[in-house]
């Protein structure tokens, strides 16, 4: 059974340089006509009630929709309630505590806030419109009105950043007391603002950042268990753990990738076919081959891998005489311990390299 469901908001007041995710200026379009339409598609999919155990808003940014564009939106995921996590992704600017108090009384539990860095100058040079004290405001109004579970995204690596700025940003995190925290190294894809300026990162000024970026927050308590994830004891995102465990999920909205009975889509990121009701642009079965490798190369990006088992109920074969020769060259890269495998802890940073050998 399917127990996840990922809902994709593309609105966005402005567009960020090194943001390549499906996404298109709020007041160019009606939004409340884009929500009638995100409903029918989940209404389509036939979700049983009380299936799921993980939602998740993301964008886009979703909290560019009002007030009450949102109400019939959770109203529709009302009935799948109560779930373990249901993450809504916000920015700390246009969170506003009418949002925050109808979030909880819909039964949202998780907010994830993107913050990237807390470097105003930096984020003018993103393209975010917040301020470290909209941060301020927006933890503070999440932790009165109850909230336990909110992550911080930052960004590393931004051109005119040092690793001392990454750390600065840790200091900044922490005394927001957050109990998830997400660090991603900048990525240069080509149809963002930043890779038509050909801009560039330096790869081993990103890997000295992250070793430090590691460092302090495991000395702080923070538990590693994605290569850019860190949590307290017990809050690891439970939705994105569907995706790098290889499970299937419900995936909704403009750009929206889901994997369902062993088929994966990809939906139109083209708002004016979406709203058209014309929603999946592409879909693929995914065969025996192509899972094994999909599997790997998600399930090894976690600090504690994947257990032998399950590599052997979904494929039927044990992994480590299918992959003998492999882990040998590997040298003990690979760790095998405990019935599972996974990526020695001082190389999960370059785990391509691994996983080129295994592949």
């Amino acid at each position: 059974m399917i127990e996840s469901l990922y809902i994709h908001i593309p609105f966005c007041d402005h567009i960020c340089a090194y943001c390549d995710f499906p996404k298109v200026f709020s007041h160019y379009f009606d939004k409340s006509l884009y929500v009638k339409r995100l409903i029918e598609e989940i209404e389509s999919f036939s979700i049983p009630e009380k299936s799921l155990r993980t939602i998740y808003v993301g964008g886009g940014t979703p909290t560019s929709l009002s007030v009450d564009e949102w109400k019939p939106l959770l109203s529709c995921l009302s009935r799948f309630l109560p779930v373990e996590e249901f993450t809504i992704e916000a920015n700390p600017e246009s969170l506003t505590r009418d949002k925050i108090d109808l979030f909880r009384q819909y039964g949202v539990n998780r907010i994830s806030l993107g913050v990237q860095s807390c470097r105003e100058d930096v984020l003018s040079a993103m393209g975010r419109k917040h301020t470290t004290e909209d941060v301020v405001r927006a933890v503070k109004d999440l932790h009165e009105a109850g909230f336990e579970t909110i992550s911080l995204d930052f960004i590393y690596g931004y051109p005119g950043t040092t690793k001392a700025d990454s750390l600065k940003d840790i200091d900044f995190a922490l005394s927001l007391a957050p109990s998830h925290l997400s660090f991603y190294s900048l990525q240069i894809e080509e149809n963002t603002l930043l890779g038509k300026k050909g801009t560039f990162v330096d790869d081993d000024s990103l890997a000295e950042t992250y070793e430090a970026i590691l460092a302090r927050l495991e000395k702080d308590g923070f538990h590693r268990y994605e290569v850019s994830n860190f949590c307290r004891p017990g809050k690891e995102s439970r939705h994105n753990l569907t995706y790098w465990h290889d499970q299937e999920y419900y995936g909704c909205g403009m750009g929206a990738s889901g994997f369902v009975s062993s088929v994966r889509y990809q939906n139109t990121r083209s708002i004016s076919e979406y709203l058209k009701g014309r929603n999946v642009r592409t879909k693929e079965k995914v065969l025996r081959e192509d899972r094994k490798t999909e599997f790997l190369m998600l399930n090894l990006r976690l600090e504690n891998g994947f257990a032998l088992k399950d590599y052997e109920d979904l494929f039927h074969e044990d992994f480590q005489k299918a992959h003998e020769k492999a882990i040998q060259r590997l040298d003990g890269a690979l760790c095998i311990k405990d019935g599972r495998a996974f990526i020695r802890k001082d190389l999960l940073y370059i785990m391509d390299s691994v996983l080129l050998e295994l592949l």
